[in-house]
């Protein structure tokens, strides 16, 4: 309980939680299927095309199901759901590390710490996947290995490593049939079976995310393990690496996201934060084997404090959200016409507008900045305003050059 009382006070302090691109998508999602009886993300594969929306994300089995549960809607009753889910995953955190002291110790030290925090605000799929990774770790592996799994691509890794380490086939099965459902869910709501990895490469290049690339890449994911679990934690990490039990599909992991990077994907910080948040358990599990009395207090004490030195950066990016949150509050969308904004904020606008399906309605901005669209082309697509927040990767610089050459159409800025 102790642990949960940080993410309480901020969304009180809130008024809520904040917006998350991706948990905008899924809710939308969810309302959509809810009302219509069916989903369609994109029509026949289509993953290029400026005058068709789709959210910029992959659509994840799990997030969707967690939509349903948000769909009531209400500040105070998604609020309840977010803290429900973090106490859950401080929980499984607590369970993984063997209970007891050094469980309360790990729970605490994720429960203070603003990447987990911020995350959960944010209703991001990084919390429920932690919950399952966390379960992965301890005896209760076949639900953490499933949830892990239909909650983000890279929860196979993991799971598929443990079936194989501990000749579970069973389980095996169970993930074989999960791949399926991604599959068949991805070819039934978009019409393309790798309809996400072709729009997200198509994405990356077009909405000029920030990513490192090759070879910023390690450098970059160093950095972060040190801002995320603080000096001291990543220390006893690197420690004691070789004893921990999910450190080569960790490794498998970073592969792979150098391979997708490579390949013209990206990385963001909520990627890699994920990644050294799920060793918590293990990492108080080593504190307890390598320091004994007052030097064992000595290190939790550091261990607990360190990581609060990332409120300097994720108090300014909580209040940039909660600006976000009060321009879908006050956007008024027209009756008639499209709007073209950046696809990030697209659900959003959706959500604050009660729209259960953006296409026809929204385009994405800076796809069609990419594409060099005409205005006329713009006006023929039945687009009659352009909405801009100018603020960092909701602004990219070849859509505010494209914008000199609108003349016509009203172009709406959203400032702080």
């Amino acid at each position: 309980m102790a642990s949960v009382i940080p993410l309480l006070t901020v969304l009180l302090l809130v008024a809520g939680d904040i917006p998350d691109p991706d948990r905008n998508a899924h809710d939308m999602w969810a309302l959509q299927l809810i009302n219509k009886g069916s989903l369609v993300i994109s029509e026949h594969g289509t993953f290029d095309d400026w005058r068709f929306f789709y959210p910029n994300t992959v659509p994840k089995p799990a997030e969707l199901a967690i939509g349903f549960l948000r769909a009531p809607g209400g500040t105070i009753y998604q609020s309840g759901i977010t803290l429900l889910t973090a106490m859950l995953v401080l929980a499984a955190a607590r369970y993984a590390a063997g209970g007891g002291r050094t469980g309360a110790e790990a729970a605490l030290f994720l429960g203070l710490n603003p990447a987990f925090i911020i995350l959960c605000l944010r209703g991001n799929p990084a919390v429920p996947f932690l919950g399952g990774m966390f379960l992965l770790q301890s005896s209760a592996s076949t639900s953490g290995a499933l949830l892990s799994s239909l909650v983000r691509p890279e929860g196979f890794i993991y799971s598929g490593f443990h079936c194989l380490r501990k000749r579970n086939w069973k389980l095996l099965a169970m993930l074989t049939s999960a791949a399926v459902v991604w599959l068949v869910f991805h070819r039934i709501t978009c019409g393309s079976f790798t309809w996400a990895a072709d729009e997200v490469k198509f994405s990356v290049a077009a909405m000029a995310y920030p990513t490192p690339n090759t070879i910023t890449f390690l450098p970059w994911a160093g950095l972060r393990s040190i801002l995320i679990l603080g000096a001291p934690a990543a220390a006893v990490l690197l420690n004691g690496f070789k004893r921990w039990q999910l450190r080569i599909p960790f490794a498998l992991n970073f592969l792979l996201l150098g391979l997708s990077l490579a390949m013209g994907s990206l990385v963001l910080p909520r990627y890699i934060d994920q990644l050294f948040l799920l060793a918590t358990p293990f990492i108080f599990m080593e504190t307890a084997r390598i320091t004994t009395g007052k030097k064992h207090t000595l290190l939790v004490i550091a261990l607990l404090a360190f990581p609060s030195f990332q409120w300097l950066s994720t108090v300014p990016e909580i209040k940039e959200y909660v600006m976000l949150r009060e321009v879908y509050s006050s956007f008024q969308m027209p009756e008639e016409g499209v709007v073209a904004a950046n696809e990030l904020l697209i659900p959003g606008l959706c959500l604050g507008s009660n729209i259960l399906d953006p296409n026809g309605r929204f385009v994405s901005v800076d796809k069609a900045a990419w594409a060099h669209a005409s205005e006329t082309d713009l006006t023929e697509s039945g687009v009659t305003r352009v909405v801009i927040v100018p603020r960092g990767v909701y602004f990219p610089v070849h859509t505010e050059e494209w914008l000199k050459e609108l003349t016509d159409i009203e172009v709406q800025y959203y400032r702080e």
